[in-house]
């Protein structure tokens, strides 16, 4: 059966979308590649990238970057803290896709403005398509 990459993509950020909202404090959002101009203070953006296609599982790389603004790194670090736990060794099975996460890597990104602070956090994401033949 001939690979369906659109569906295996949004079945994959539903995931990683429900996991994350599950972890965001109150009155933040999760964004997919881009976050709006009008963003809280505190959110999280996030990216899923095909890397490889063998046997039937597909490897996902999922960025997830944590965003806050001030001098207090706390804030950020404690949400990276809980999307690291949130995702290291998730499992996920549901009836389209069965899906593993773990964690590949963890760091600070300087921007240009000090007062942005941001963690960029990674996934490898191991993912089956359910159903087919």
């Amino acid at each position: 059966m001939a690979t369906q990459p659109k569906k295996k993509t949004l079945a994959l950020r539903t995931v990683v979308v429900s996991k994350l909202t599950e972890v965001m404090p109150s009155g933040s959002k999760t964004y997919f590649q881009q976050a709006q101009d009008d963003h809280p203070v505190t959110y999280a953006v996030y990216t899923c990238d095909m890397i490889d296609e063998t046997d039937g599982r597909i490897t996902w790389e999922v960025e997830i970057n944590v965003m806050s603004y001030g001098t207090d790194t706390s804030t950020v670090e404690d949400l990276a803290d809980s999307i690291q736990a949130q995702f290291n060794h998730l499992v996920v099975i549901n009836d389209d896709i069965g899906v593993y996460f773990y964690t590949e890597k963890r760091n600070s990104v300087e921007e240009e403005d000090r007062n942005i602070l941001r963690r960029r956090l990674t996934f490898s994401a191991y993912l089956y398509e359910r159903g087919s033949t």
